[in-house]
């Protein structure tokens, strides 16, 4: 069953995630295609991964990294919040393989959140490409230093100086507030 809404009466259900999209026991094709055919010039991340099932397989298919992403939540407006599954992906893969968020960044405090809740890194794609139509390269330059600037912002504002500092600290600074009461498991360094 899906819901269905005016805007799109007839859409289809949500794609399953990746452990269910081919037989028991068998690593899916196309995965371990892409690690053979790119995976021969440095890691590959898969781009994509919504679960900490995504993630293990990702790793034991073969890829270095994975990309925490619902691409934008556009195509499937109901998809999971990367934010939220951050946690159980880096769970998952463990404190040494790269995770990379992607999704809901605007400001700096985003990225902090990210950070804390187990990203390595965080694609701001939005930011680029909102500065670049309004202004071309100087609208991108305006854009990412407002988000340094906020970025930079809340690392002070938690005590930190680096982003080692960050990982460290604002796990147990960030947990404090949420009002939820969830663990916000950082990777240390």
């Amino acid at each position: 069953l899906f819901r269905t809404s005016p805007r799109c009466p007839s859409r289809p259900p949500p794609c399953p995630p990746l452990s269910s999209r081919s037989p028991p026991g068998s690593p899916p094709l196309p995965l371990t295609r892409l690690c053979s055919e790119w995976g021969d010039t440095g890691p590959v991340a898969l781009k994509g991964v919504a679960s900490g099932a995504d993630a293990k397989q990702a790793m034991e298919t073969g890829f270095g990294a994975v990309w925490v992403s619902n691409h934008g939540g556009r195509q499937l407006e109901d998809s999971v919040a990367t934010f939220d599954v951050l946690p159980e992906v880096r769970k998952a893969v463990g404190p040494d393989v790269e995770v990379i968020l992607d999704g809901g960044v605007r400001r700096g405090i985003d990225v902090v959140k990210a950070i804390a809740r187990g990203a390595d890194s965080v694609a701001c794609g939005r930011a680029y490409l909102f500065g670049l139509a309004a202004g071309g390269f100087n609208g991108v330059d305006k854009s990412l230093s407002l988000l340094s600037r906020d970025l930079y912002l809340a690392m002070g504002l938690l005590g930190c100086r680096s982003v080692a500092e960050l990982k460290e600290k604002a796990p147990l600074a960030l947990k404090k507030a949420d009002p939820w009461g969830e663990q916000f498991p950082g990777k240390s360094m």
